[in-house]
């Protein structure tokens, strides 16, 4: 069976091809081998192309058709997320079986949680049998951080915190306070950040649209506005870009360091792996990876990662593994 994880109509579409098949019928013993994994941009050309399109279907198909696709979200939830965000009923755009149609996509669909895409592809890539999962993002279809933990095949959900309390919106927002484009150059924000270091800017920052509560296992990070709009408005009088970046960069390093040191308080693993999009921040990975025993944050660890993770997710196998099934077309 040919099992296709696709990530798209969003930002970043990549698409993953796996063959399922099964080594005893009397015991029902299924294997789960990649094939192929890649990014949309790298045949598209365009820079973050958030759609697939007929040359990566067609290079896919190589390995034959799809019988079942394997979505990396739950289109409906996302939906309901839409709403309460007020961005409006936006459930035809969400139709996916209409969308993969495009590209005459037409077998069984099914649907992971965003979040459980994003570890699943961290956990059961990592070479680790036991690990403690950070994922960390702007937004799944609720869901913005959570915590897993892995041991075996079994990758269970063990804290969350969800819309519109989010780390990542909170890095992408400023990112468009400092003039950058957000969710897509967060990573310029620690260049920015070089030699700006103004503590009555962070304290002012952490003042205005942070609140924090260590009473339970966890720190739980709210803010004090809706992110998701973004925050041009926050402080105007503030015109060092650069202080502004260093002020985020400071904040989000100490939520990871504090979610770290509690993950190593409360999960028996000394295995971390960090994914989701604000894994690419790889500044406050190293901050908090030296106190582990082994860190794996995989290739790709934002969304275009899901296509491989979703199916991951559904399958509950651990795959051999490595950075070069990533297609690249330098290569």
């Amino acid at each position: 069976m040919i099992v296709w994880g696709i990530v798209g109509n969003s930002h970043d579409a990549s698409l993953a091809v796996f063959k399922q098949g099964q080594v005893s019928l009397r015991q029902g013993h299924e294997t789960l081998e990649l094939k192929w994994a890649a990014l949309a941009k790298d045949f598209s050309g365009v820079e973050h192309d958030p759609n697939l399109n007929w040359t990566i279907v067609s290079a896919a198909r190589q390995y034959g058709e799809p019988d079942k696709v394997i979505w990396y979200e739950k289109p409906f939830l996302k939906t309901l997320r839409q709403l309460r965000a007020g961005q409006g009923w936006l459930w035809k755009e969400n139709n996916i079986k209409k969308y993969l149609a495009q590209w005459d996509i037409k077998c069984p669909i099914e649907y992971t949680l965003h979040h459980h895409s994003h570890a699943a592809y961290g956990y059961y890539t990592s070479g680790y049998d036991n690990a403690s999962i950070l994922c960390v993002d702007s937004i799944g279809e609720f869901q913005t951080l959570t915590i897993w933990q892995g041991e075996g095949n079994e990758l269970n959900l063990v804290h969350k915190q969800t819309y519109p309390d989010s780390l990542g919106l909170f890095y992408s927002a400023m990112t468009q306070r400092c003039g950058l484009v957000p969710q897509r150059d967060e990573g310029l924000m620690i260049e920015l950040a070089k030699n700006k270091k103004d503590m009555e800017v962070t304290k002012q920052m952490i003042r205005d649209l942070i609140w924090f509560n260590e009473s339970f296992d966890y720190p739980i990070i709210k803010f004090k506005a809706n992110l998701h709009k973004g925050c041009n408005w926050w402080r105007p009088e503030i015109t060092d870009i650069g202080k502004i970046a260093n002020a985020t960069q400071w904040i989000f390093e100490a939520v990871l360091d504090r979610l770290s040191t509690r993950m190593l308080e409360n999960l028996p693993s000394k295995n971390l792996i960090v994914v989701g999009g604000c894994a690419l921040n790889q500044k406050a990975v190293r901050r908090i990876g030296f106190k582990w025993k082994n860190v794996w944050v995989p290739p790709n660890p934002g969304d275009p990662g899901s296509c491989i993770g979703a199916v991951l997710a559904k399958g509950k196998k651990h795959i051999d593994f490595k950075n070069n099934m990533w297609y690249n077309k330098t290569v």
